[in-house]
C-alpha cells in the first residue's frame, strides 16, 4: 500500500521508520498507516520512548537473567542434595545388611567350628602342652602321686584305675595323697595330665604308671600264760615267726616258726628249756604267702618271758680218801654252771664246769688234807633267779 503525505510536511527518517517496524513486528501489533501526517515532534518522542522502553527491558532482561540463573541453579543443587541423600540411604541401608550377612556368616563358621570340635576333637586352642611325668612316693603313713610343675596348667588331673573301677581327682596342685583310693591289695594303674587354660589345650595323659600296692599283713595280738604263748589268726598269712631275745633292744632270733592253720595259733615255750636260763623278750610276725599283694606284719607287742630252769642233781657222787678226790656223773645240758662242794659244812669250794665231759673228779688236796675232812656236800649252783640249784648230794665217807 503506499501512501502519500503533504510535501508540506517531512518525511519519517529512516532510521525511525524501521524501528517501528522492528516493534511491529515483535508485538503483531497494527500501526496506523505511515503515510497519514502526524506530528513529527510527536513522532520523535515516541520514538524516544520506545528507545527508552527497549533499552530497560533489555536492561531488565540483563539484570534478571543472573538471579533466574540462580534460582535454576539452586533448585539443581536442592535436587542433587536430595539424590545424594536417597544414594547414602540406599548404601547406608546396603551397608547395614551386608554387615548382618558378614556377621551371620562369622557366626554360622563359628557354630560349625564347635560342632567339628565336640565331634572330632577339634579344639580351637593355640598351644598344646606337654604330657606330664608320673611319680608316686610311697610314705610310711600316706601314699602321694605327683607330677612335674606346669605354670600354664589351670587344673592337674589324675586317674587311678583298679580293675574296672576308676576314679579322678582334680587339684590345683601338682601332687596329691592317693591313700584313701588304694582300698585292696593289687596292681593300680596311675595317669595325668594338665587342664589348660582358655590359650592352651589340655596335654595329652602321661604314660600309664603302674603302681603295685601292697598290704602289710595286721601284727598278731598275743597272750602269754602258763608258758604258753597264743594269738589269734591273721588273715592271709601263711606261717607266724616267734622272735627272741635276750633284752627289748638287743638282737633278735628266731626261735621257732608256726604254721598251724586254726583260729587260735599257740606256741608251748618249753622249747626254751635248751636256751640259757634267764628272761627272754617274745615277738610274733605274721608272715605273707609268696607272690601276693600282702608284706609281712610289723612284730606284736612284746611278751616277756622267764625262762627259769632248776639244775640236775649230779649223781653217782663219791670220795675216794687215798686219792683225796670226789667223782660224780653229771646229766646237765647246760654247757656251763658251777658245782658247789661244802667240806665240814664250813669251807666252800666252786668249780667251774666249762664243756667238760659228764664225768667229773675233783681233786680236793690243795685245799684240806683228808684226814681233816669230817663231811662234804655237793649240788650244781644256780643263781636262783632264773637258774635254780640242784639239790644237795651227802658223800658219804669211808
Amino acid at each position: 500500500m503506499e501512501n502519500k503525505v503533504n510535501n508540506s510536511k517531512k518525511e519519517m527518517p529512516e532510521h525511525i521508520k524501521k524501528m517501528f517496524e522492528q516493534m511491529h513486528n515483535k508485538s503483531d501489533e497494527k500501526f496506523d498507516d505511515l503515510s497519514v501526517p502526524q506530528d513529527e515532534s510527536k513522532v520523535v518522542d515516541e520514538t524516544v520512548q520506545a528507545e527508552t522502553v527497549q533499552d530497560e527491558n533489555v536492561q531488565d532482561n540483563k539484570t534478571m537473567a543472573p538471579n533466574s540463573q540462580v534460582v535454576d541453579d539452586k533448585k539443581a543443587d536442592g535436587e542433587e542434595d536430595k539424590k545424594s541423600q536417597e544414594s547414602n540411604k540406599k548404601k547406608h541401608k546396603l551397608s547395614k545388611k551386608t554387615l548382618i550377612i558378614l556377621i551371620s556368616c562369622i557366626s554360622a563358621v563359628c557354630i560349625v567350628a564347635l560342632v567339628l570340635g565336640l565331634v572330632f576333637g577339634l579344639s580351637p586352642r593355640y598351644t598344646k602342652m606337654s604330657a606330664p611325668t608320673v611319680e608316686v612316693h610311697a610314705l610310711s603313713d600316706r601314699t602321694i602321686v605327683s607330677v612335674n610343675k606346669n605354670e600354664n596348667a589351670n587344673i592337674y588331673e589324675f586317674e587311678i584305675s583298679f580293675g574296672t573301677s576308676q576314679n579322678t581327682i582334680r587339684s590345683n596342685n601338682p601332687s596329691v595323697t592317693i591313700t584313701s583310693y588304694l582300698t585292696v591289695p593289687g596292681e593300680y594303674v596311675i595317669r595325668a595330665r594338665y587342664i589348660g587354660d582358655n590359650a592352651r589345650e589340655n596335654s595329652d595323659y602321661s604314660e600309664a604308671y603302674s603302681y603295685a600296692n601292697y598290704k602289710t599283713l595286721t601284727s598278731p595280738s598275743v597272750t602269754l600264760q602258763n608258758g604258753v604263748l597264743a594269738w589269734e589268726k591273721v588273715d592271709n598269712a601263711q606261717s607266724y615267726h616267734i622272735y627272741y631275745g635276750s633284752d627289748e633292744n638287743a638282737p633278735l632270733y628266731l626261735l621257732a616258726t608256726q604254721s598251724i592253720d586254726t583260729p587260735n595259733v599257740t606256741f608251748d615255750l618249753s622249747a626254751l628249756s635248751s636256751q640259757k636260763a634267764g628272761r627272754y623278750y617274745l615277738y610274733v610276725q605274721a608272715i605273707a604267702s609268696p607272690n601276693s599283694y600282702y608284706t609281712n606284719s610289723d612284730l606284736s607287742k612284746v611278751a616277756i618271758y622267764d625262762n627259769v630252769k632248776q639244775l640236775a642233781t649230779p649223781q653217782d657222787v663219791n670220795y675216794d680218801r687215798q686219792t683225796n678226790t670226789i667223782t660224780m656223773k653229771l646229766t646237765e645240758t647246760i654247757a656251763e654252771y658251777d658245782i658247789e662242794i661244802v667240806i665240814n659244812k664250813t669251807y666252800t669250794y666252786i668249780y667251774n664246769l666249762q664243756g667238760e665231759s659228764t664225768r667229773l673228779s675233783i681233786d680236793l688236796s690243795p685245799y684240806i688234807l683228808a684226814r681233816d675232812i669230817t663231811s662234804i656236800d655237793v649240788r650244781a649252783l644256780g643263781d636262783d633267779e632264773y637258774l635254780l640249784s640242784s639239790q644237795t648230794v651227802n658223800v658219804a665217807l669211808a
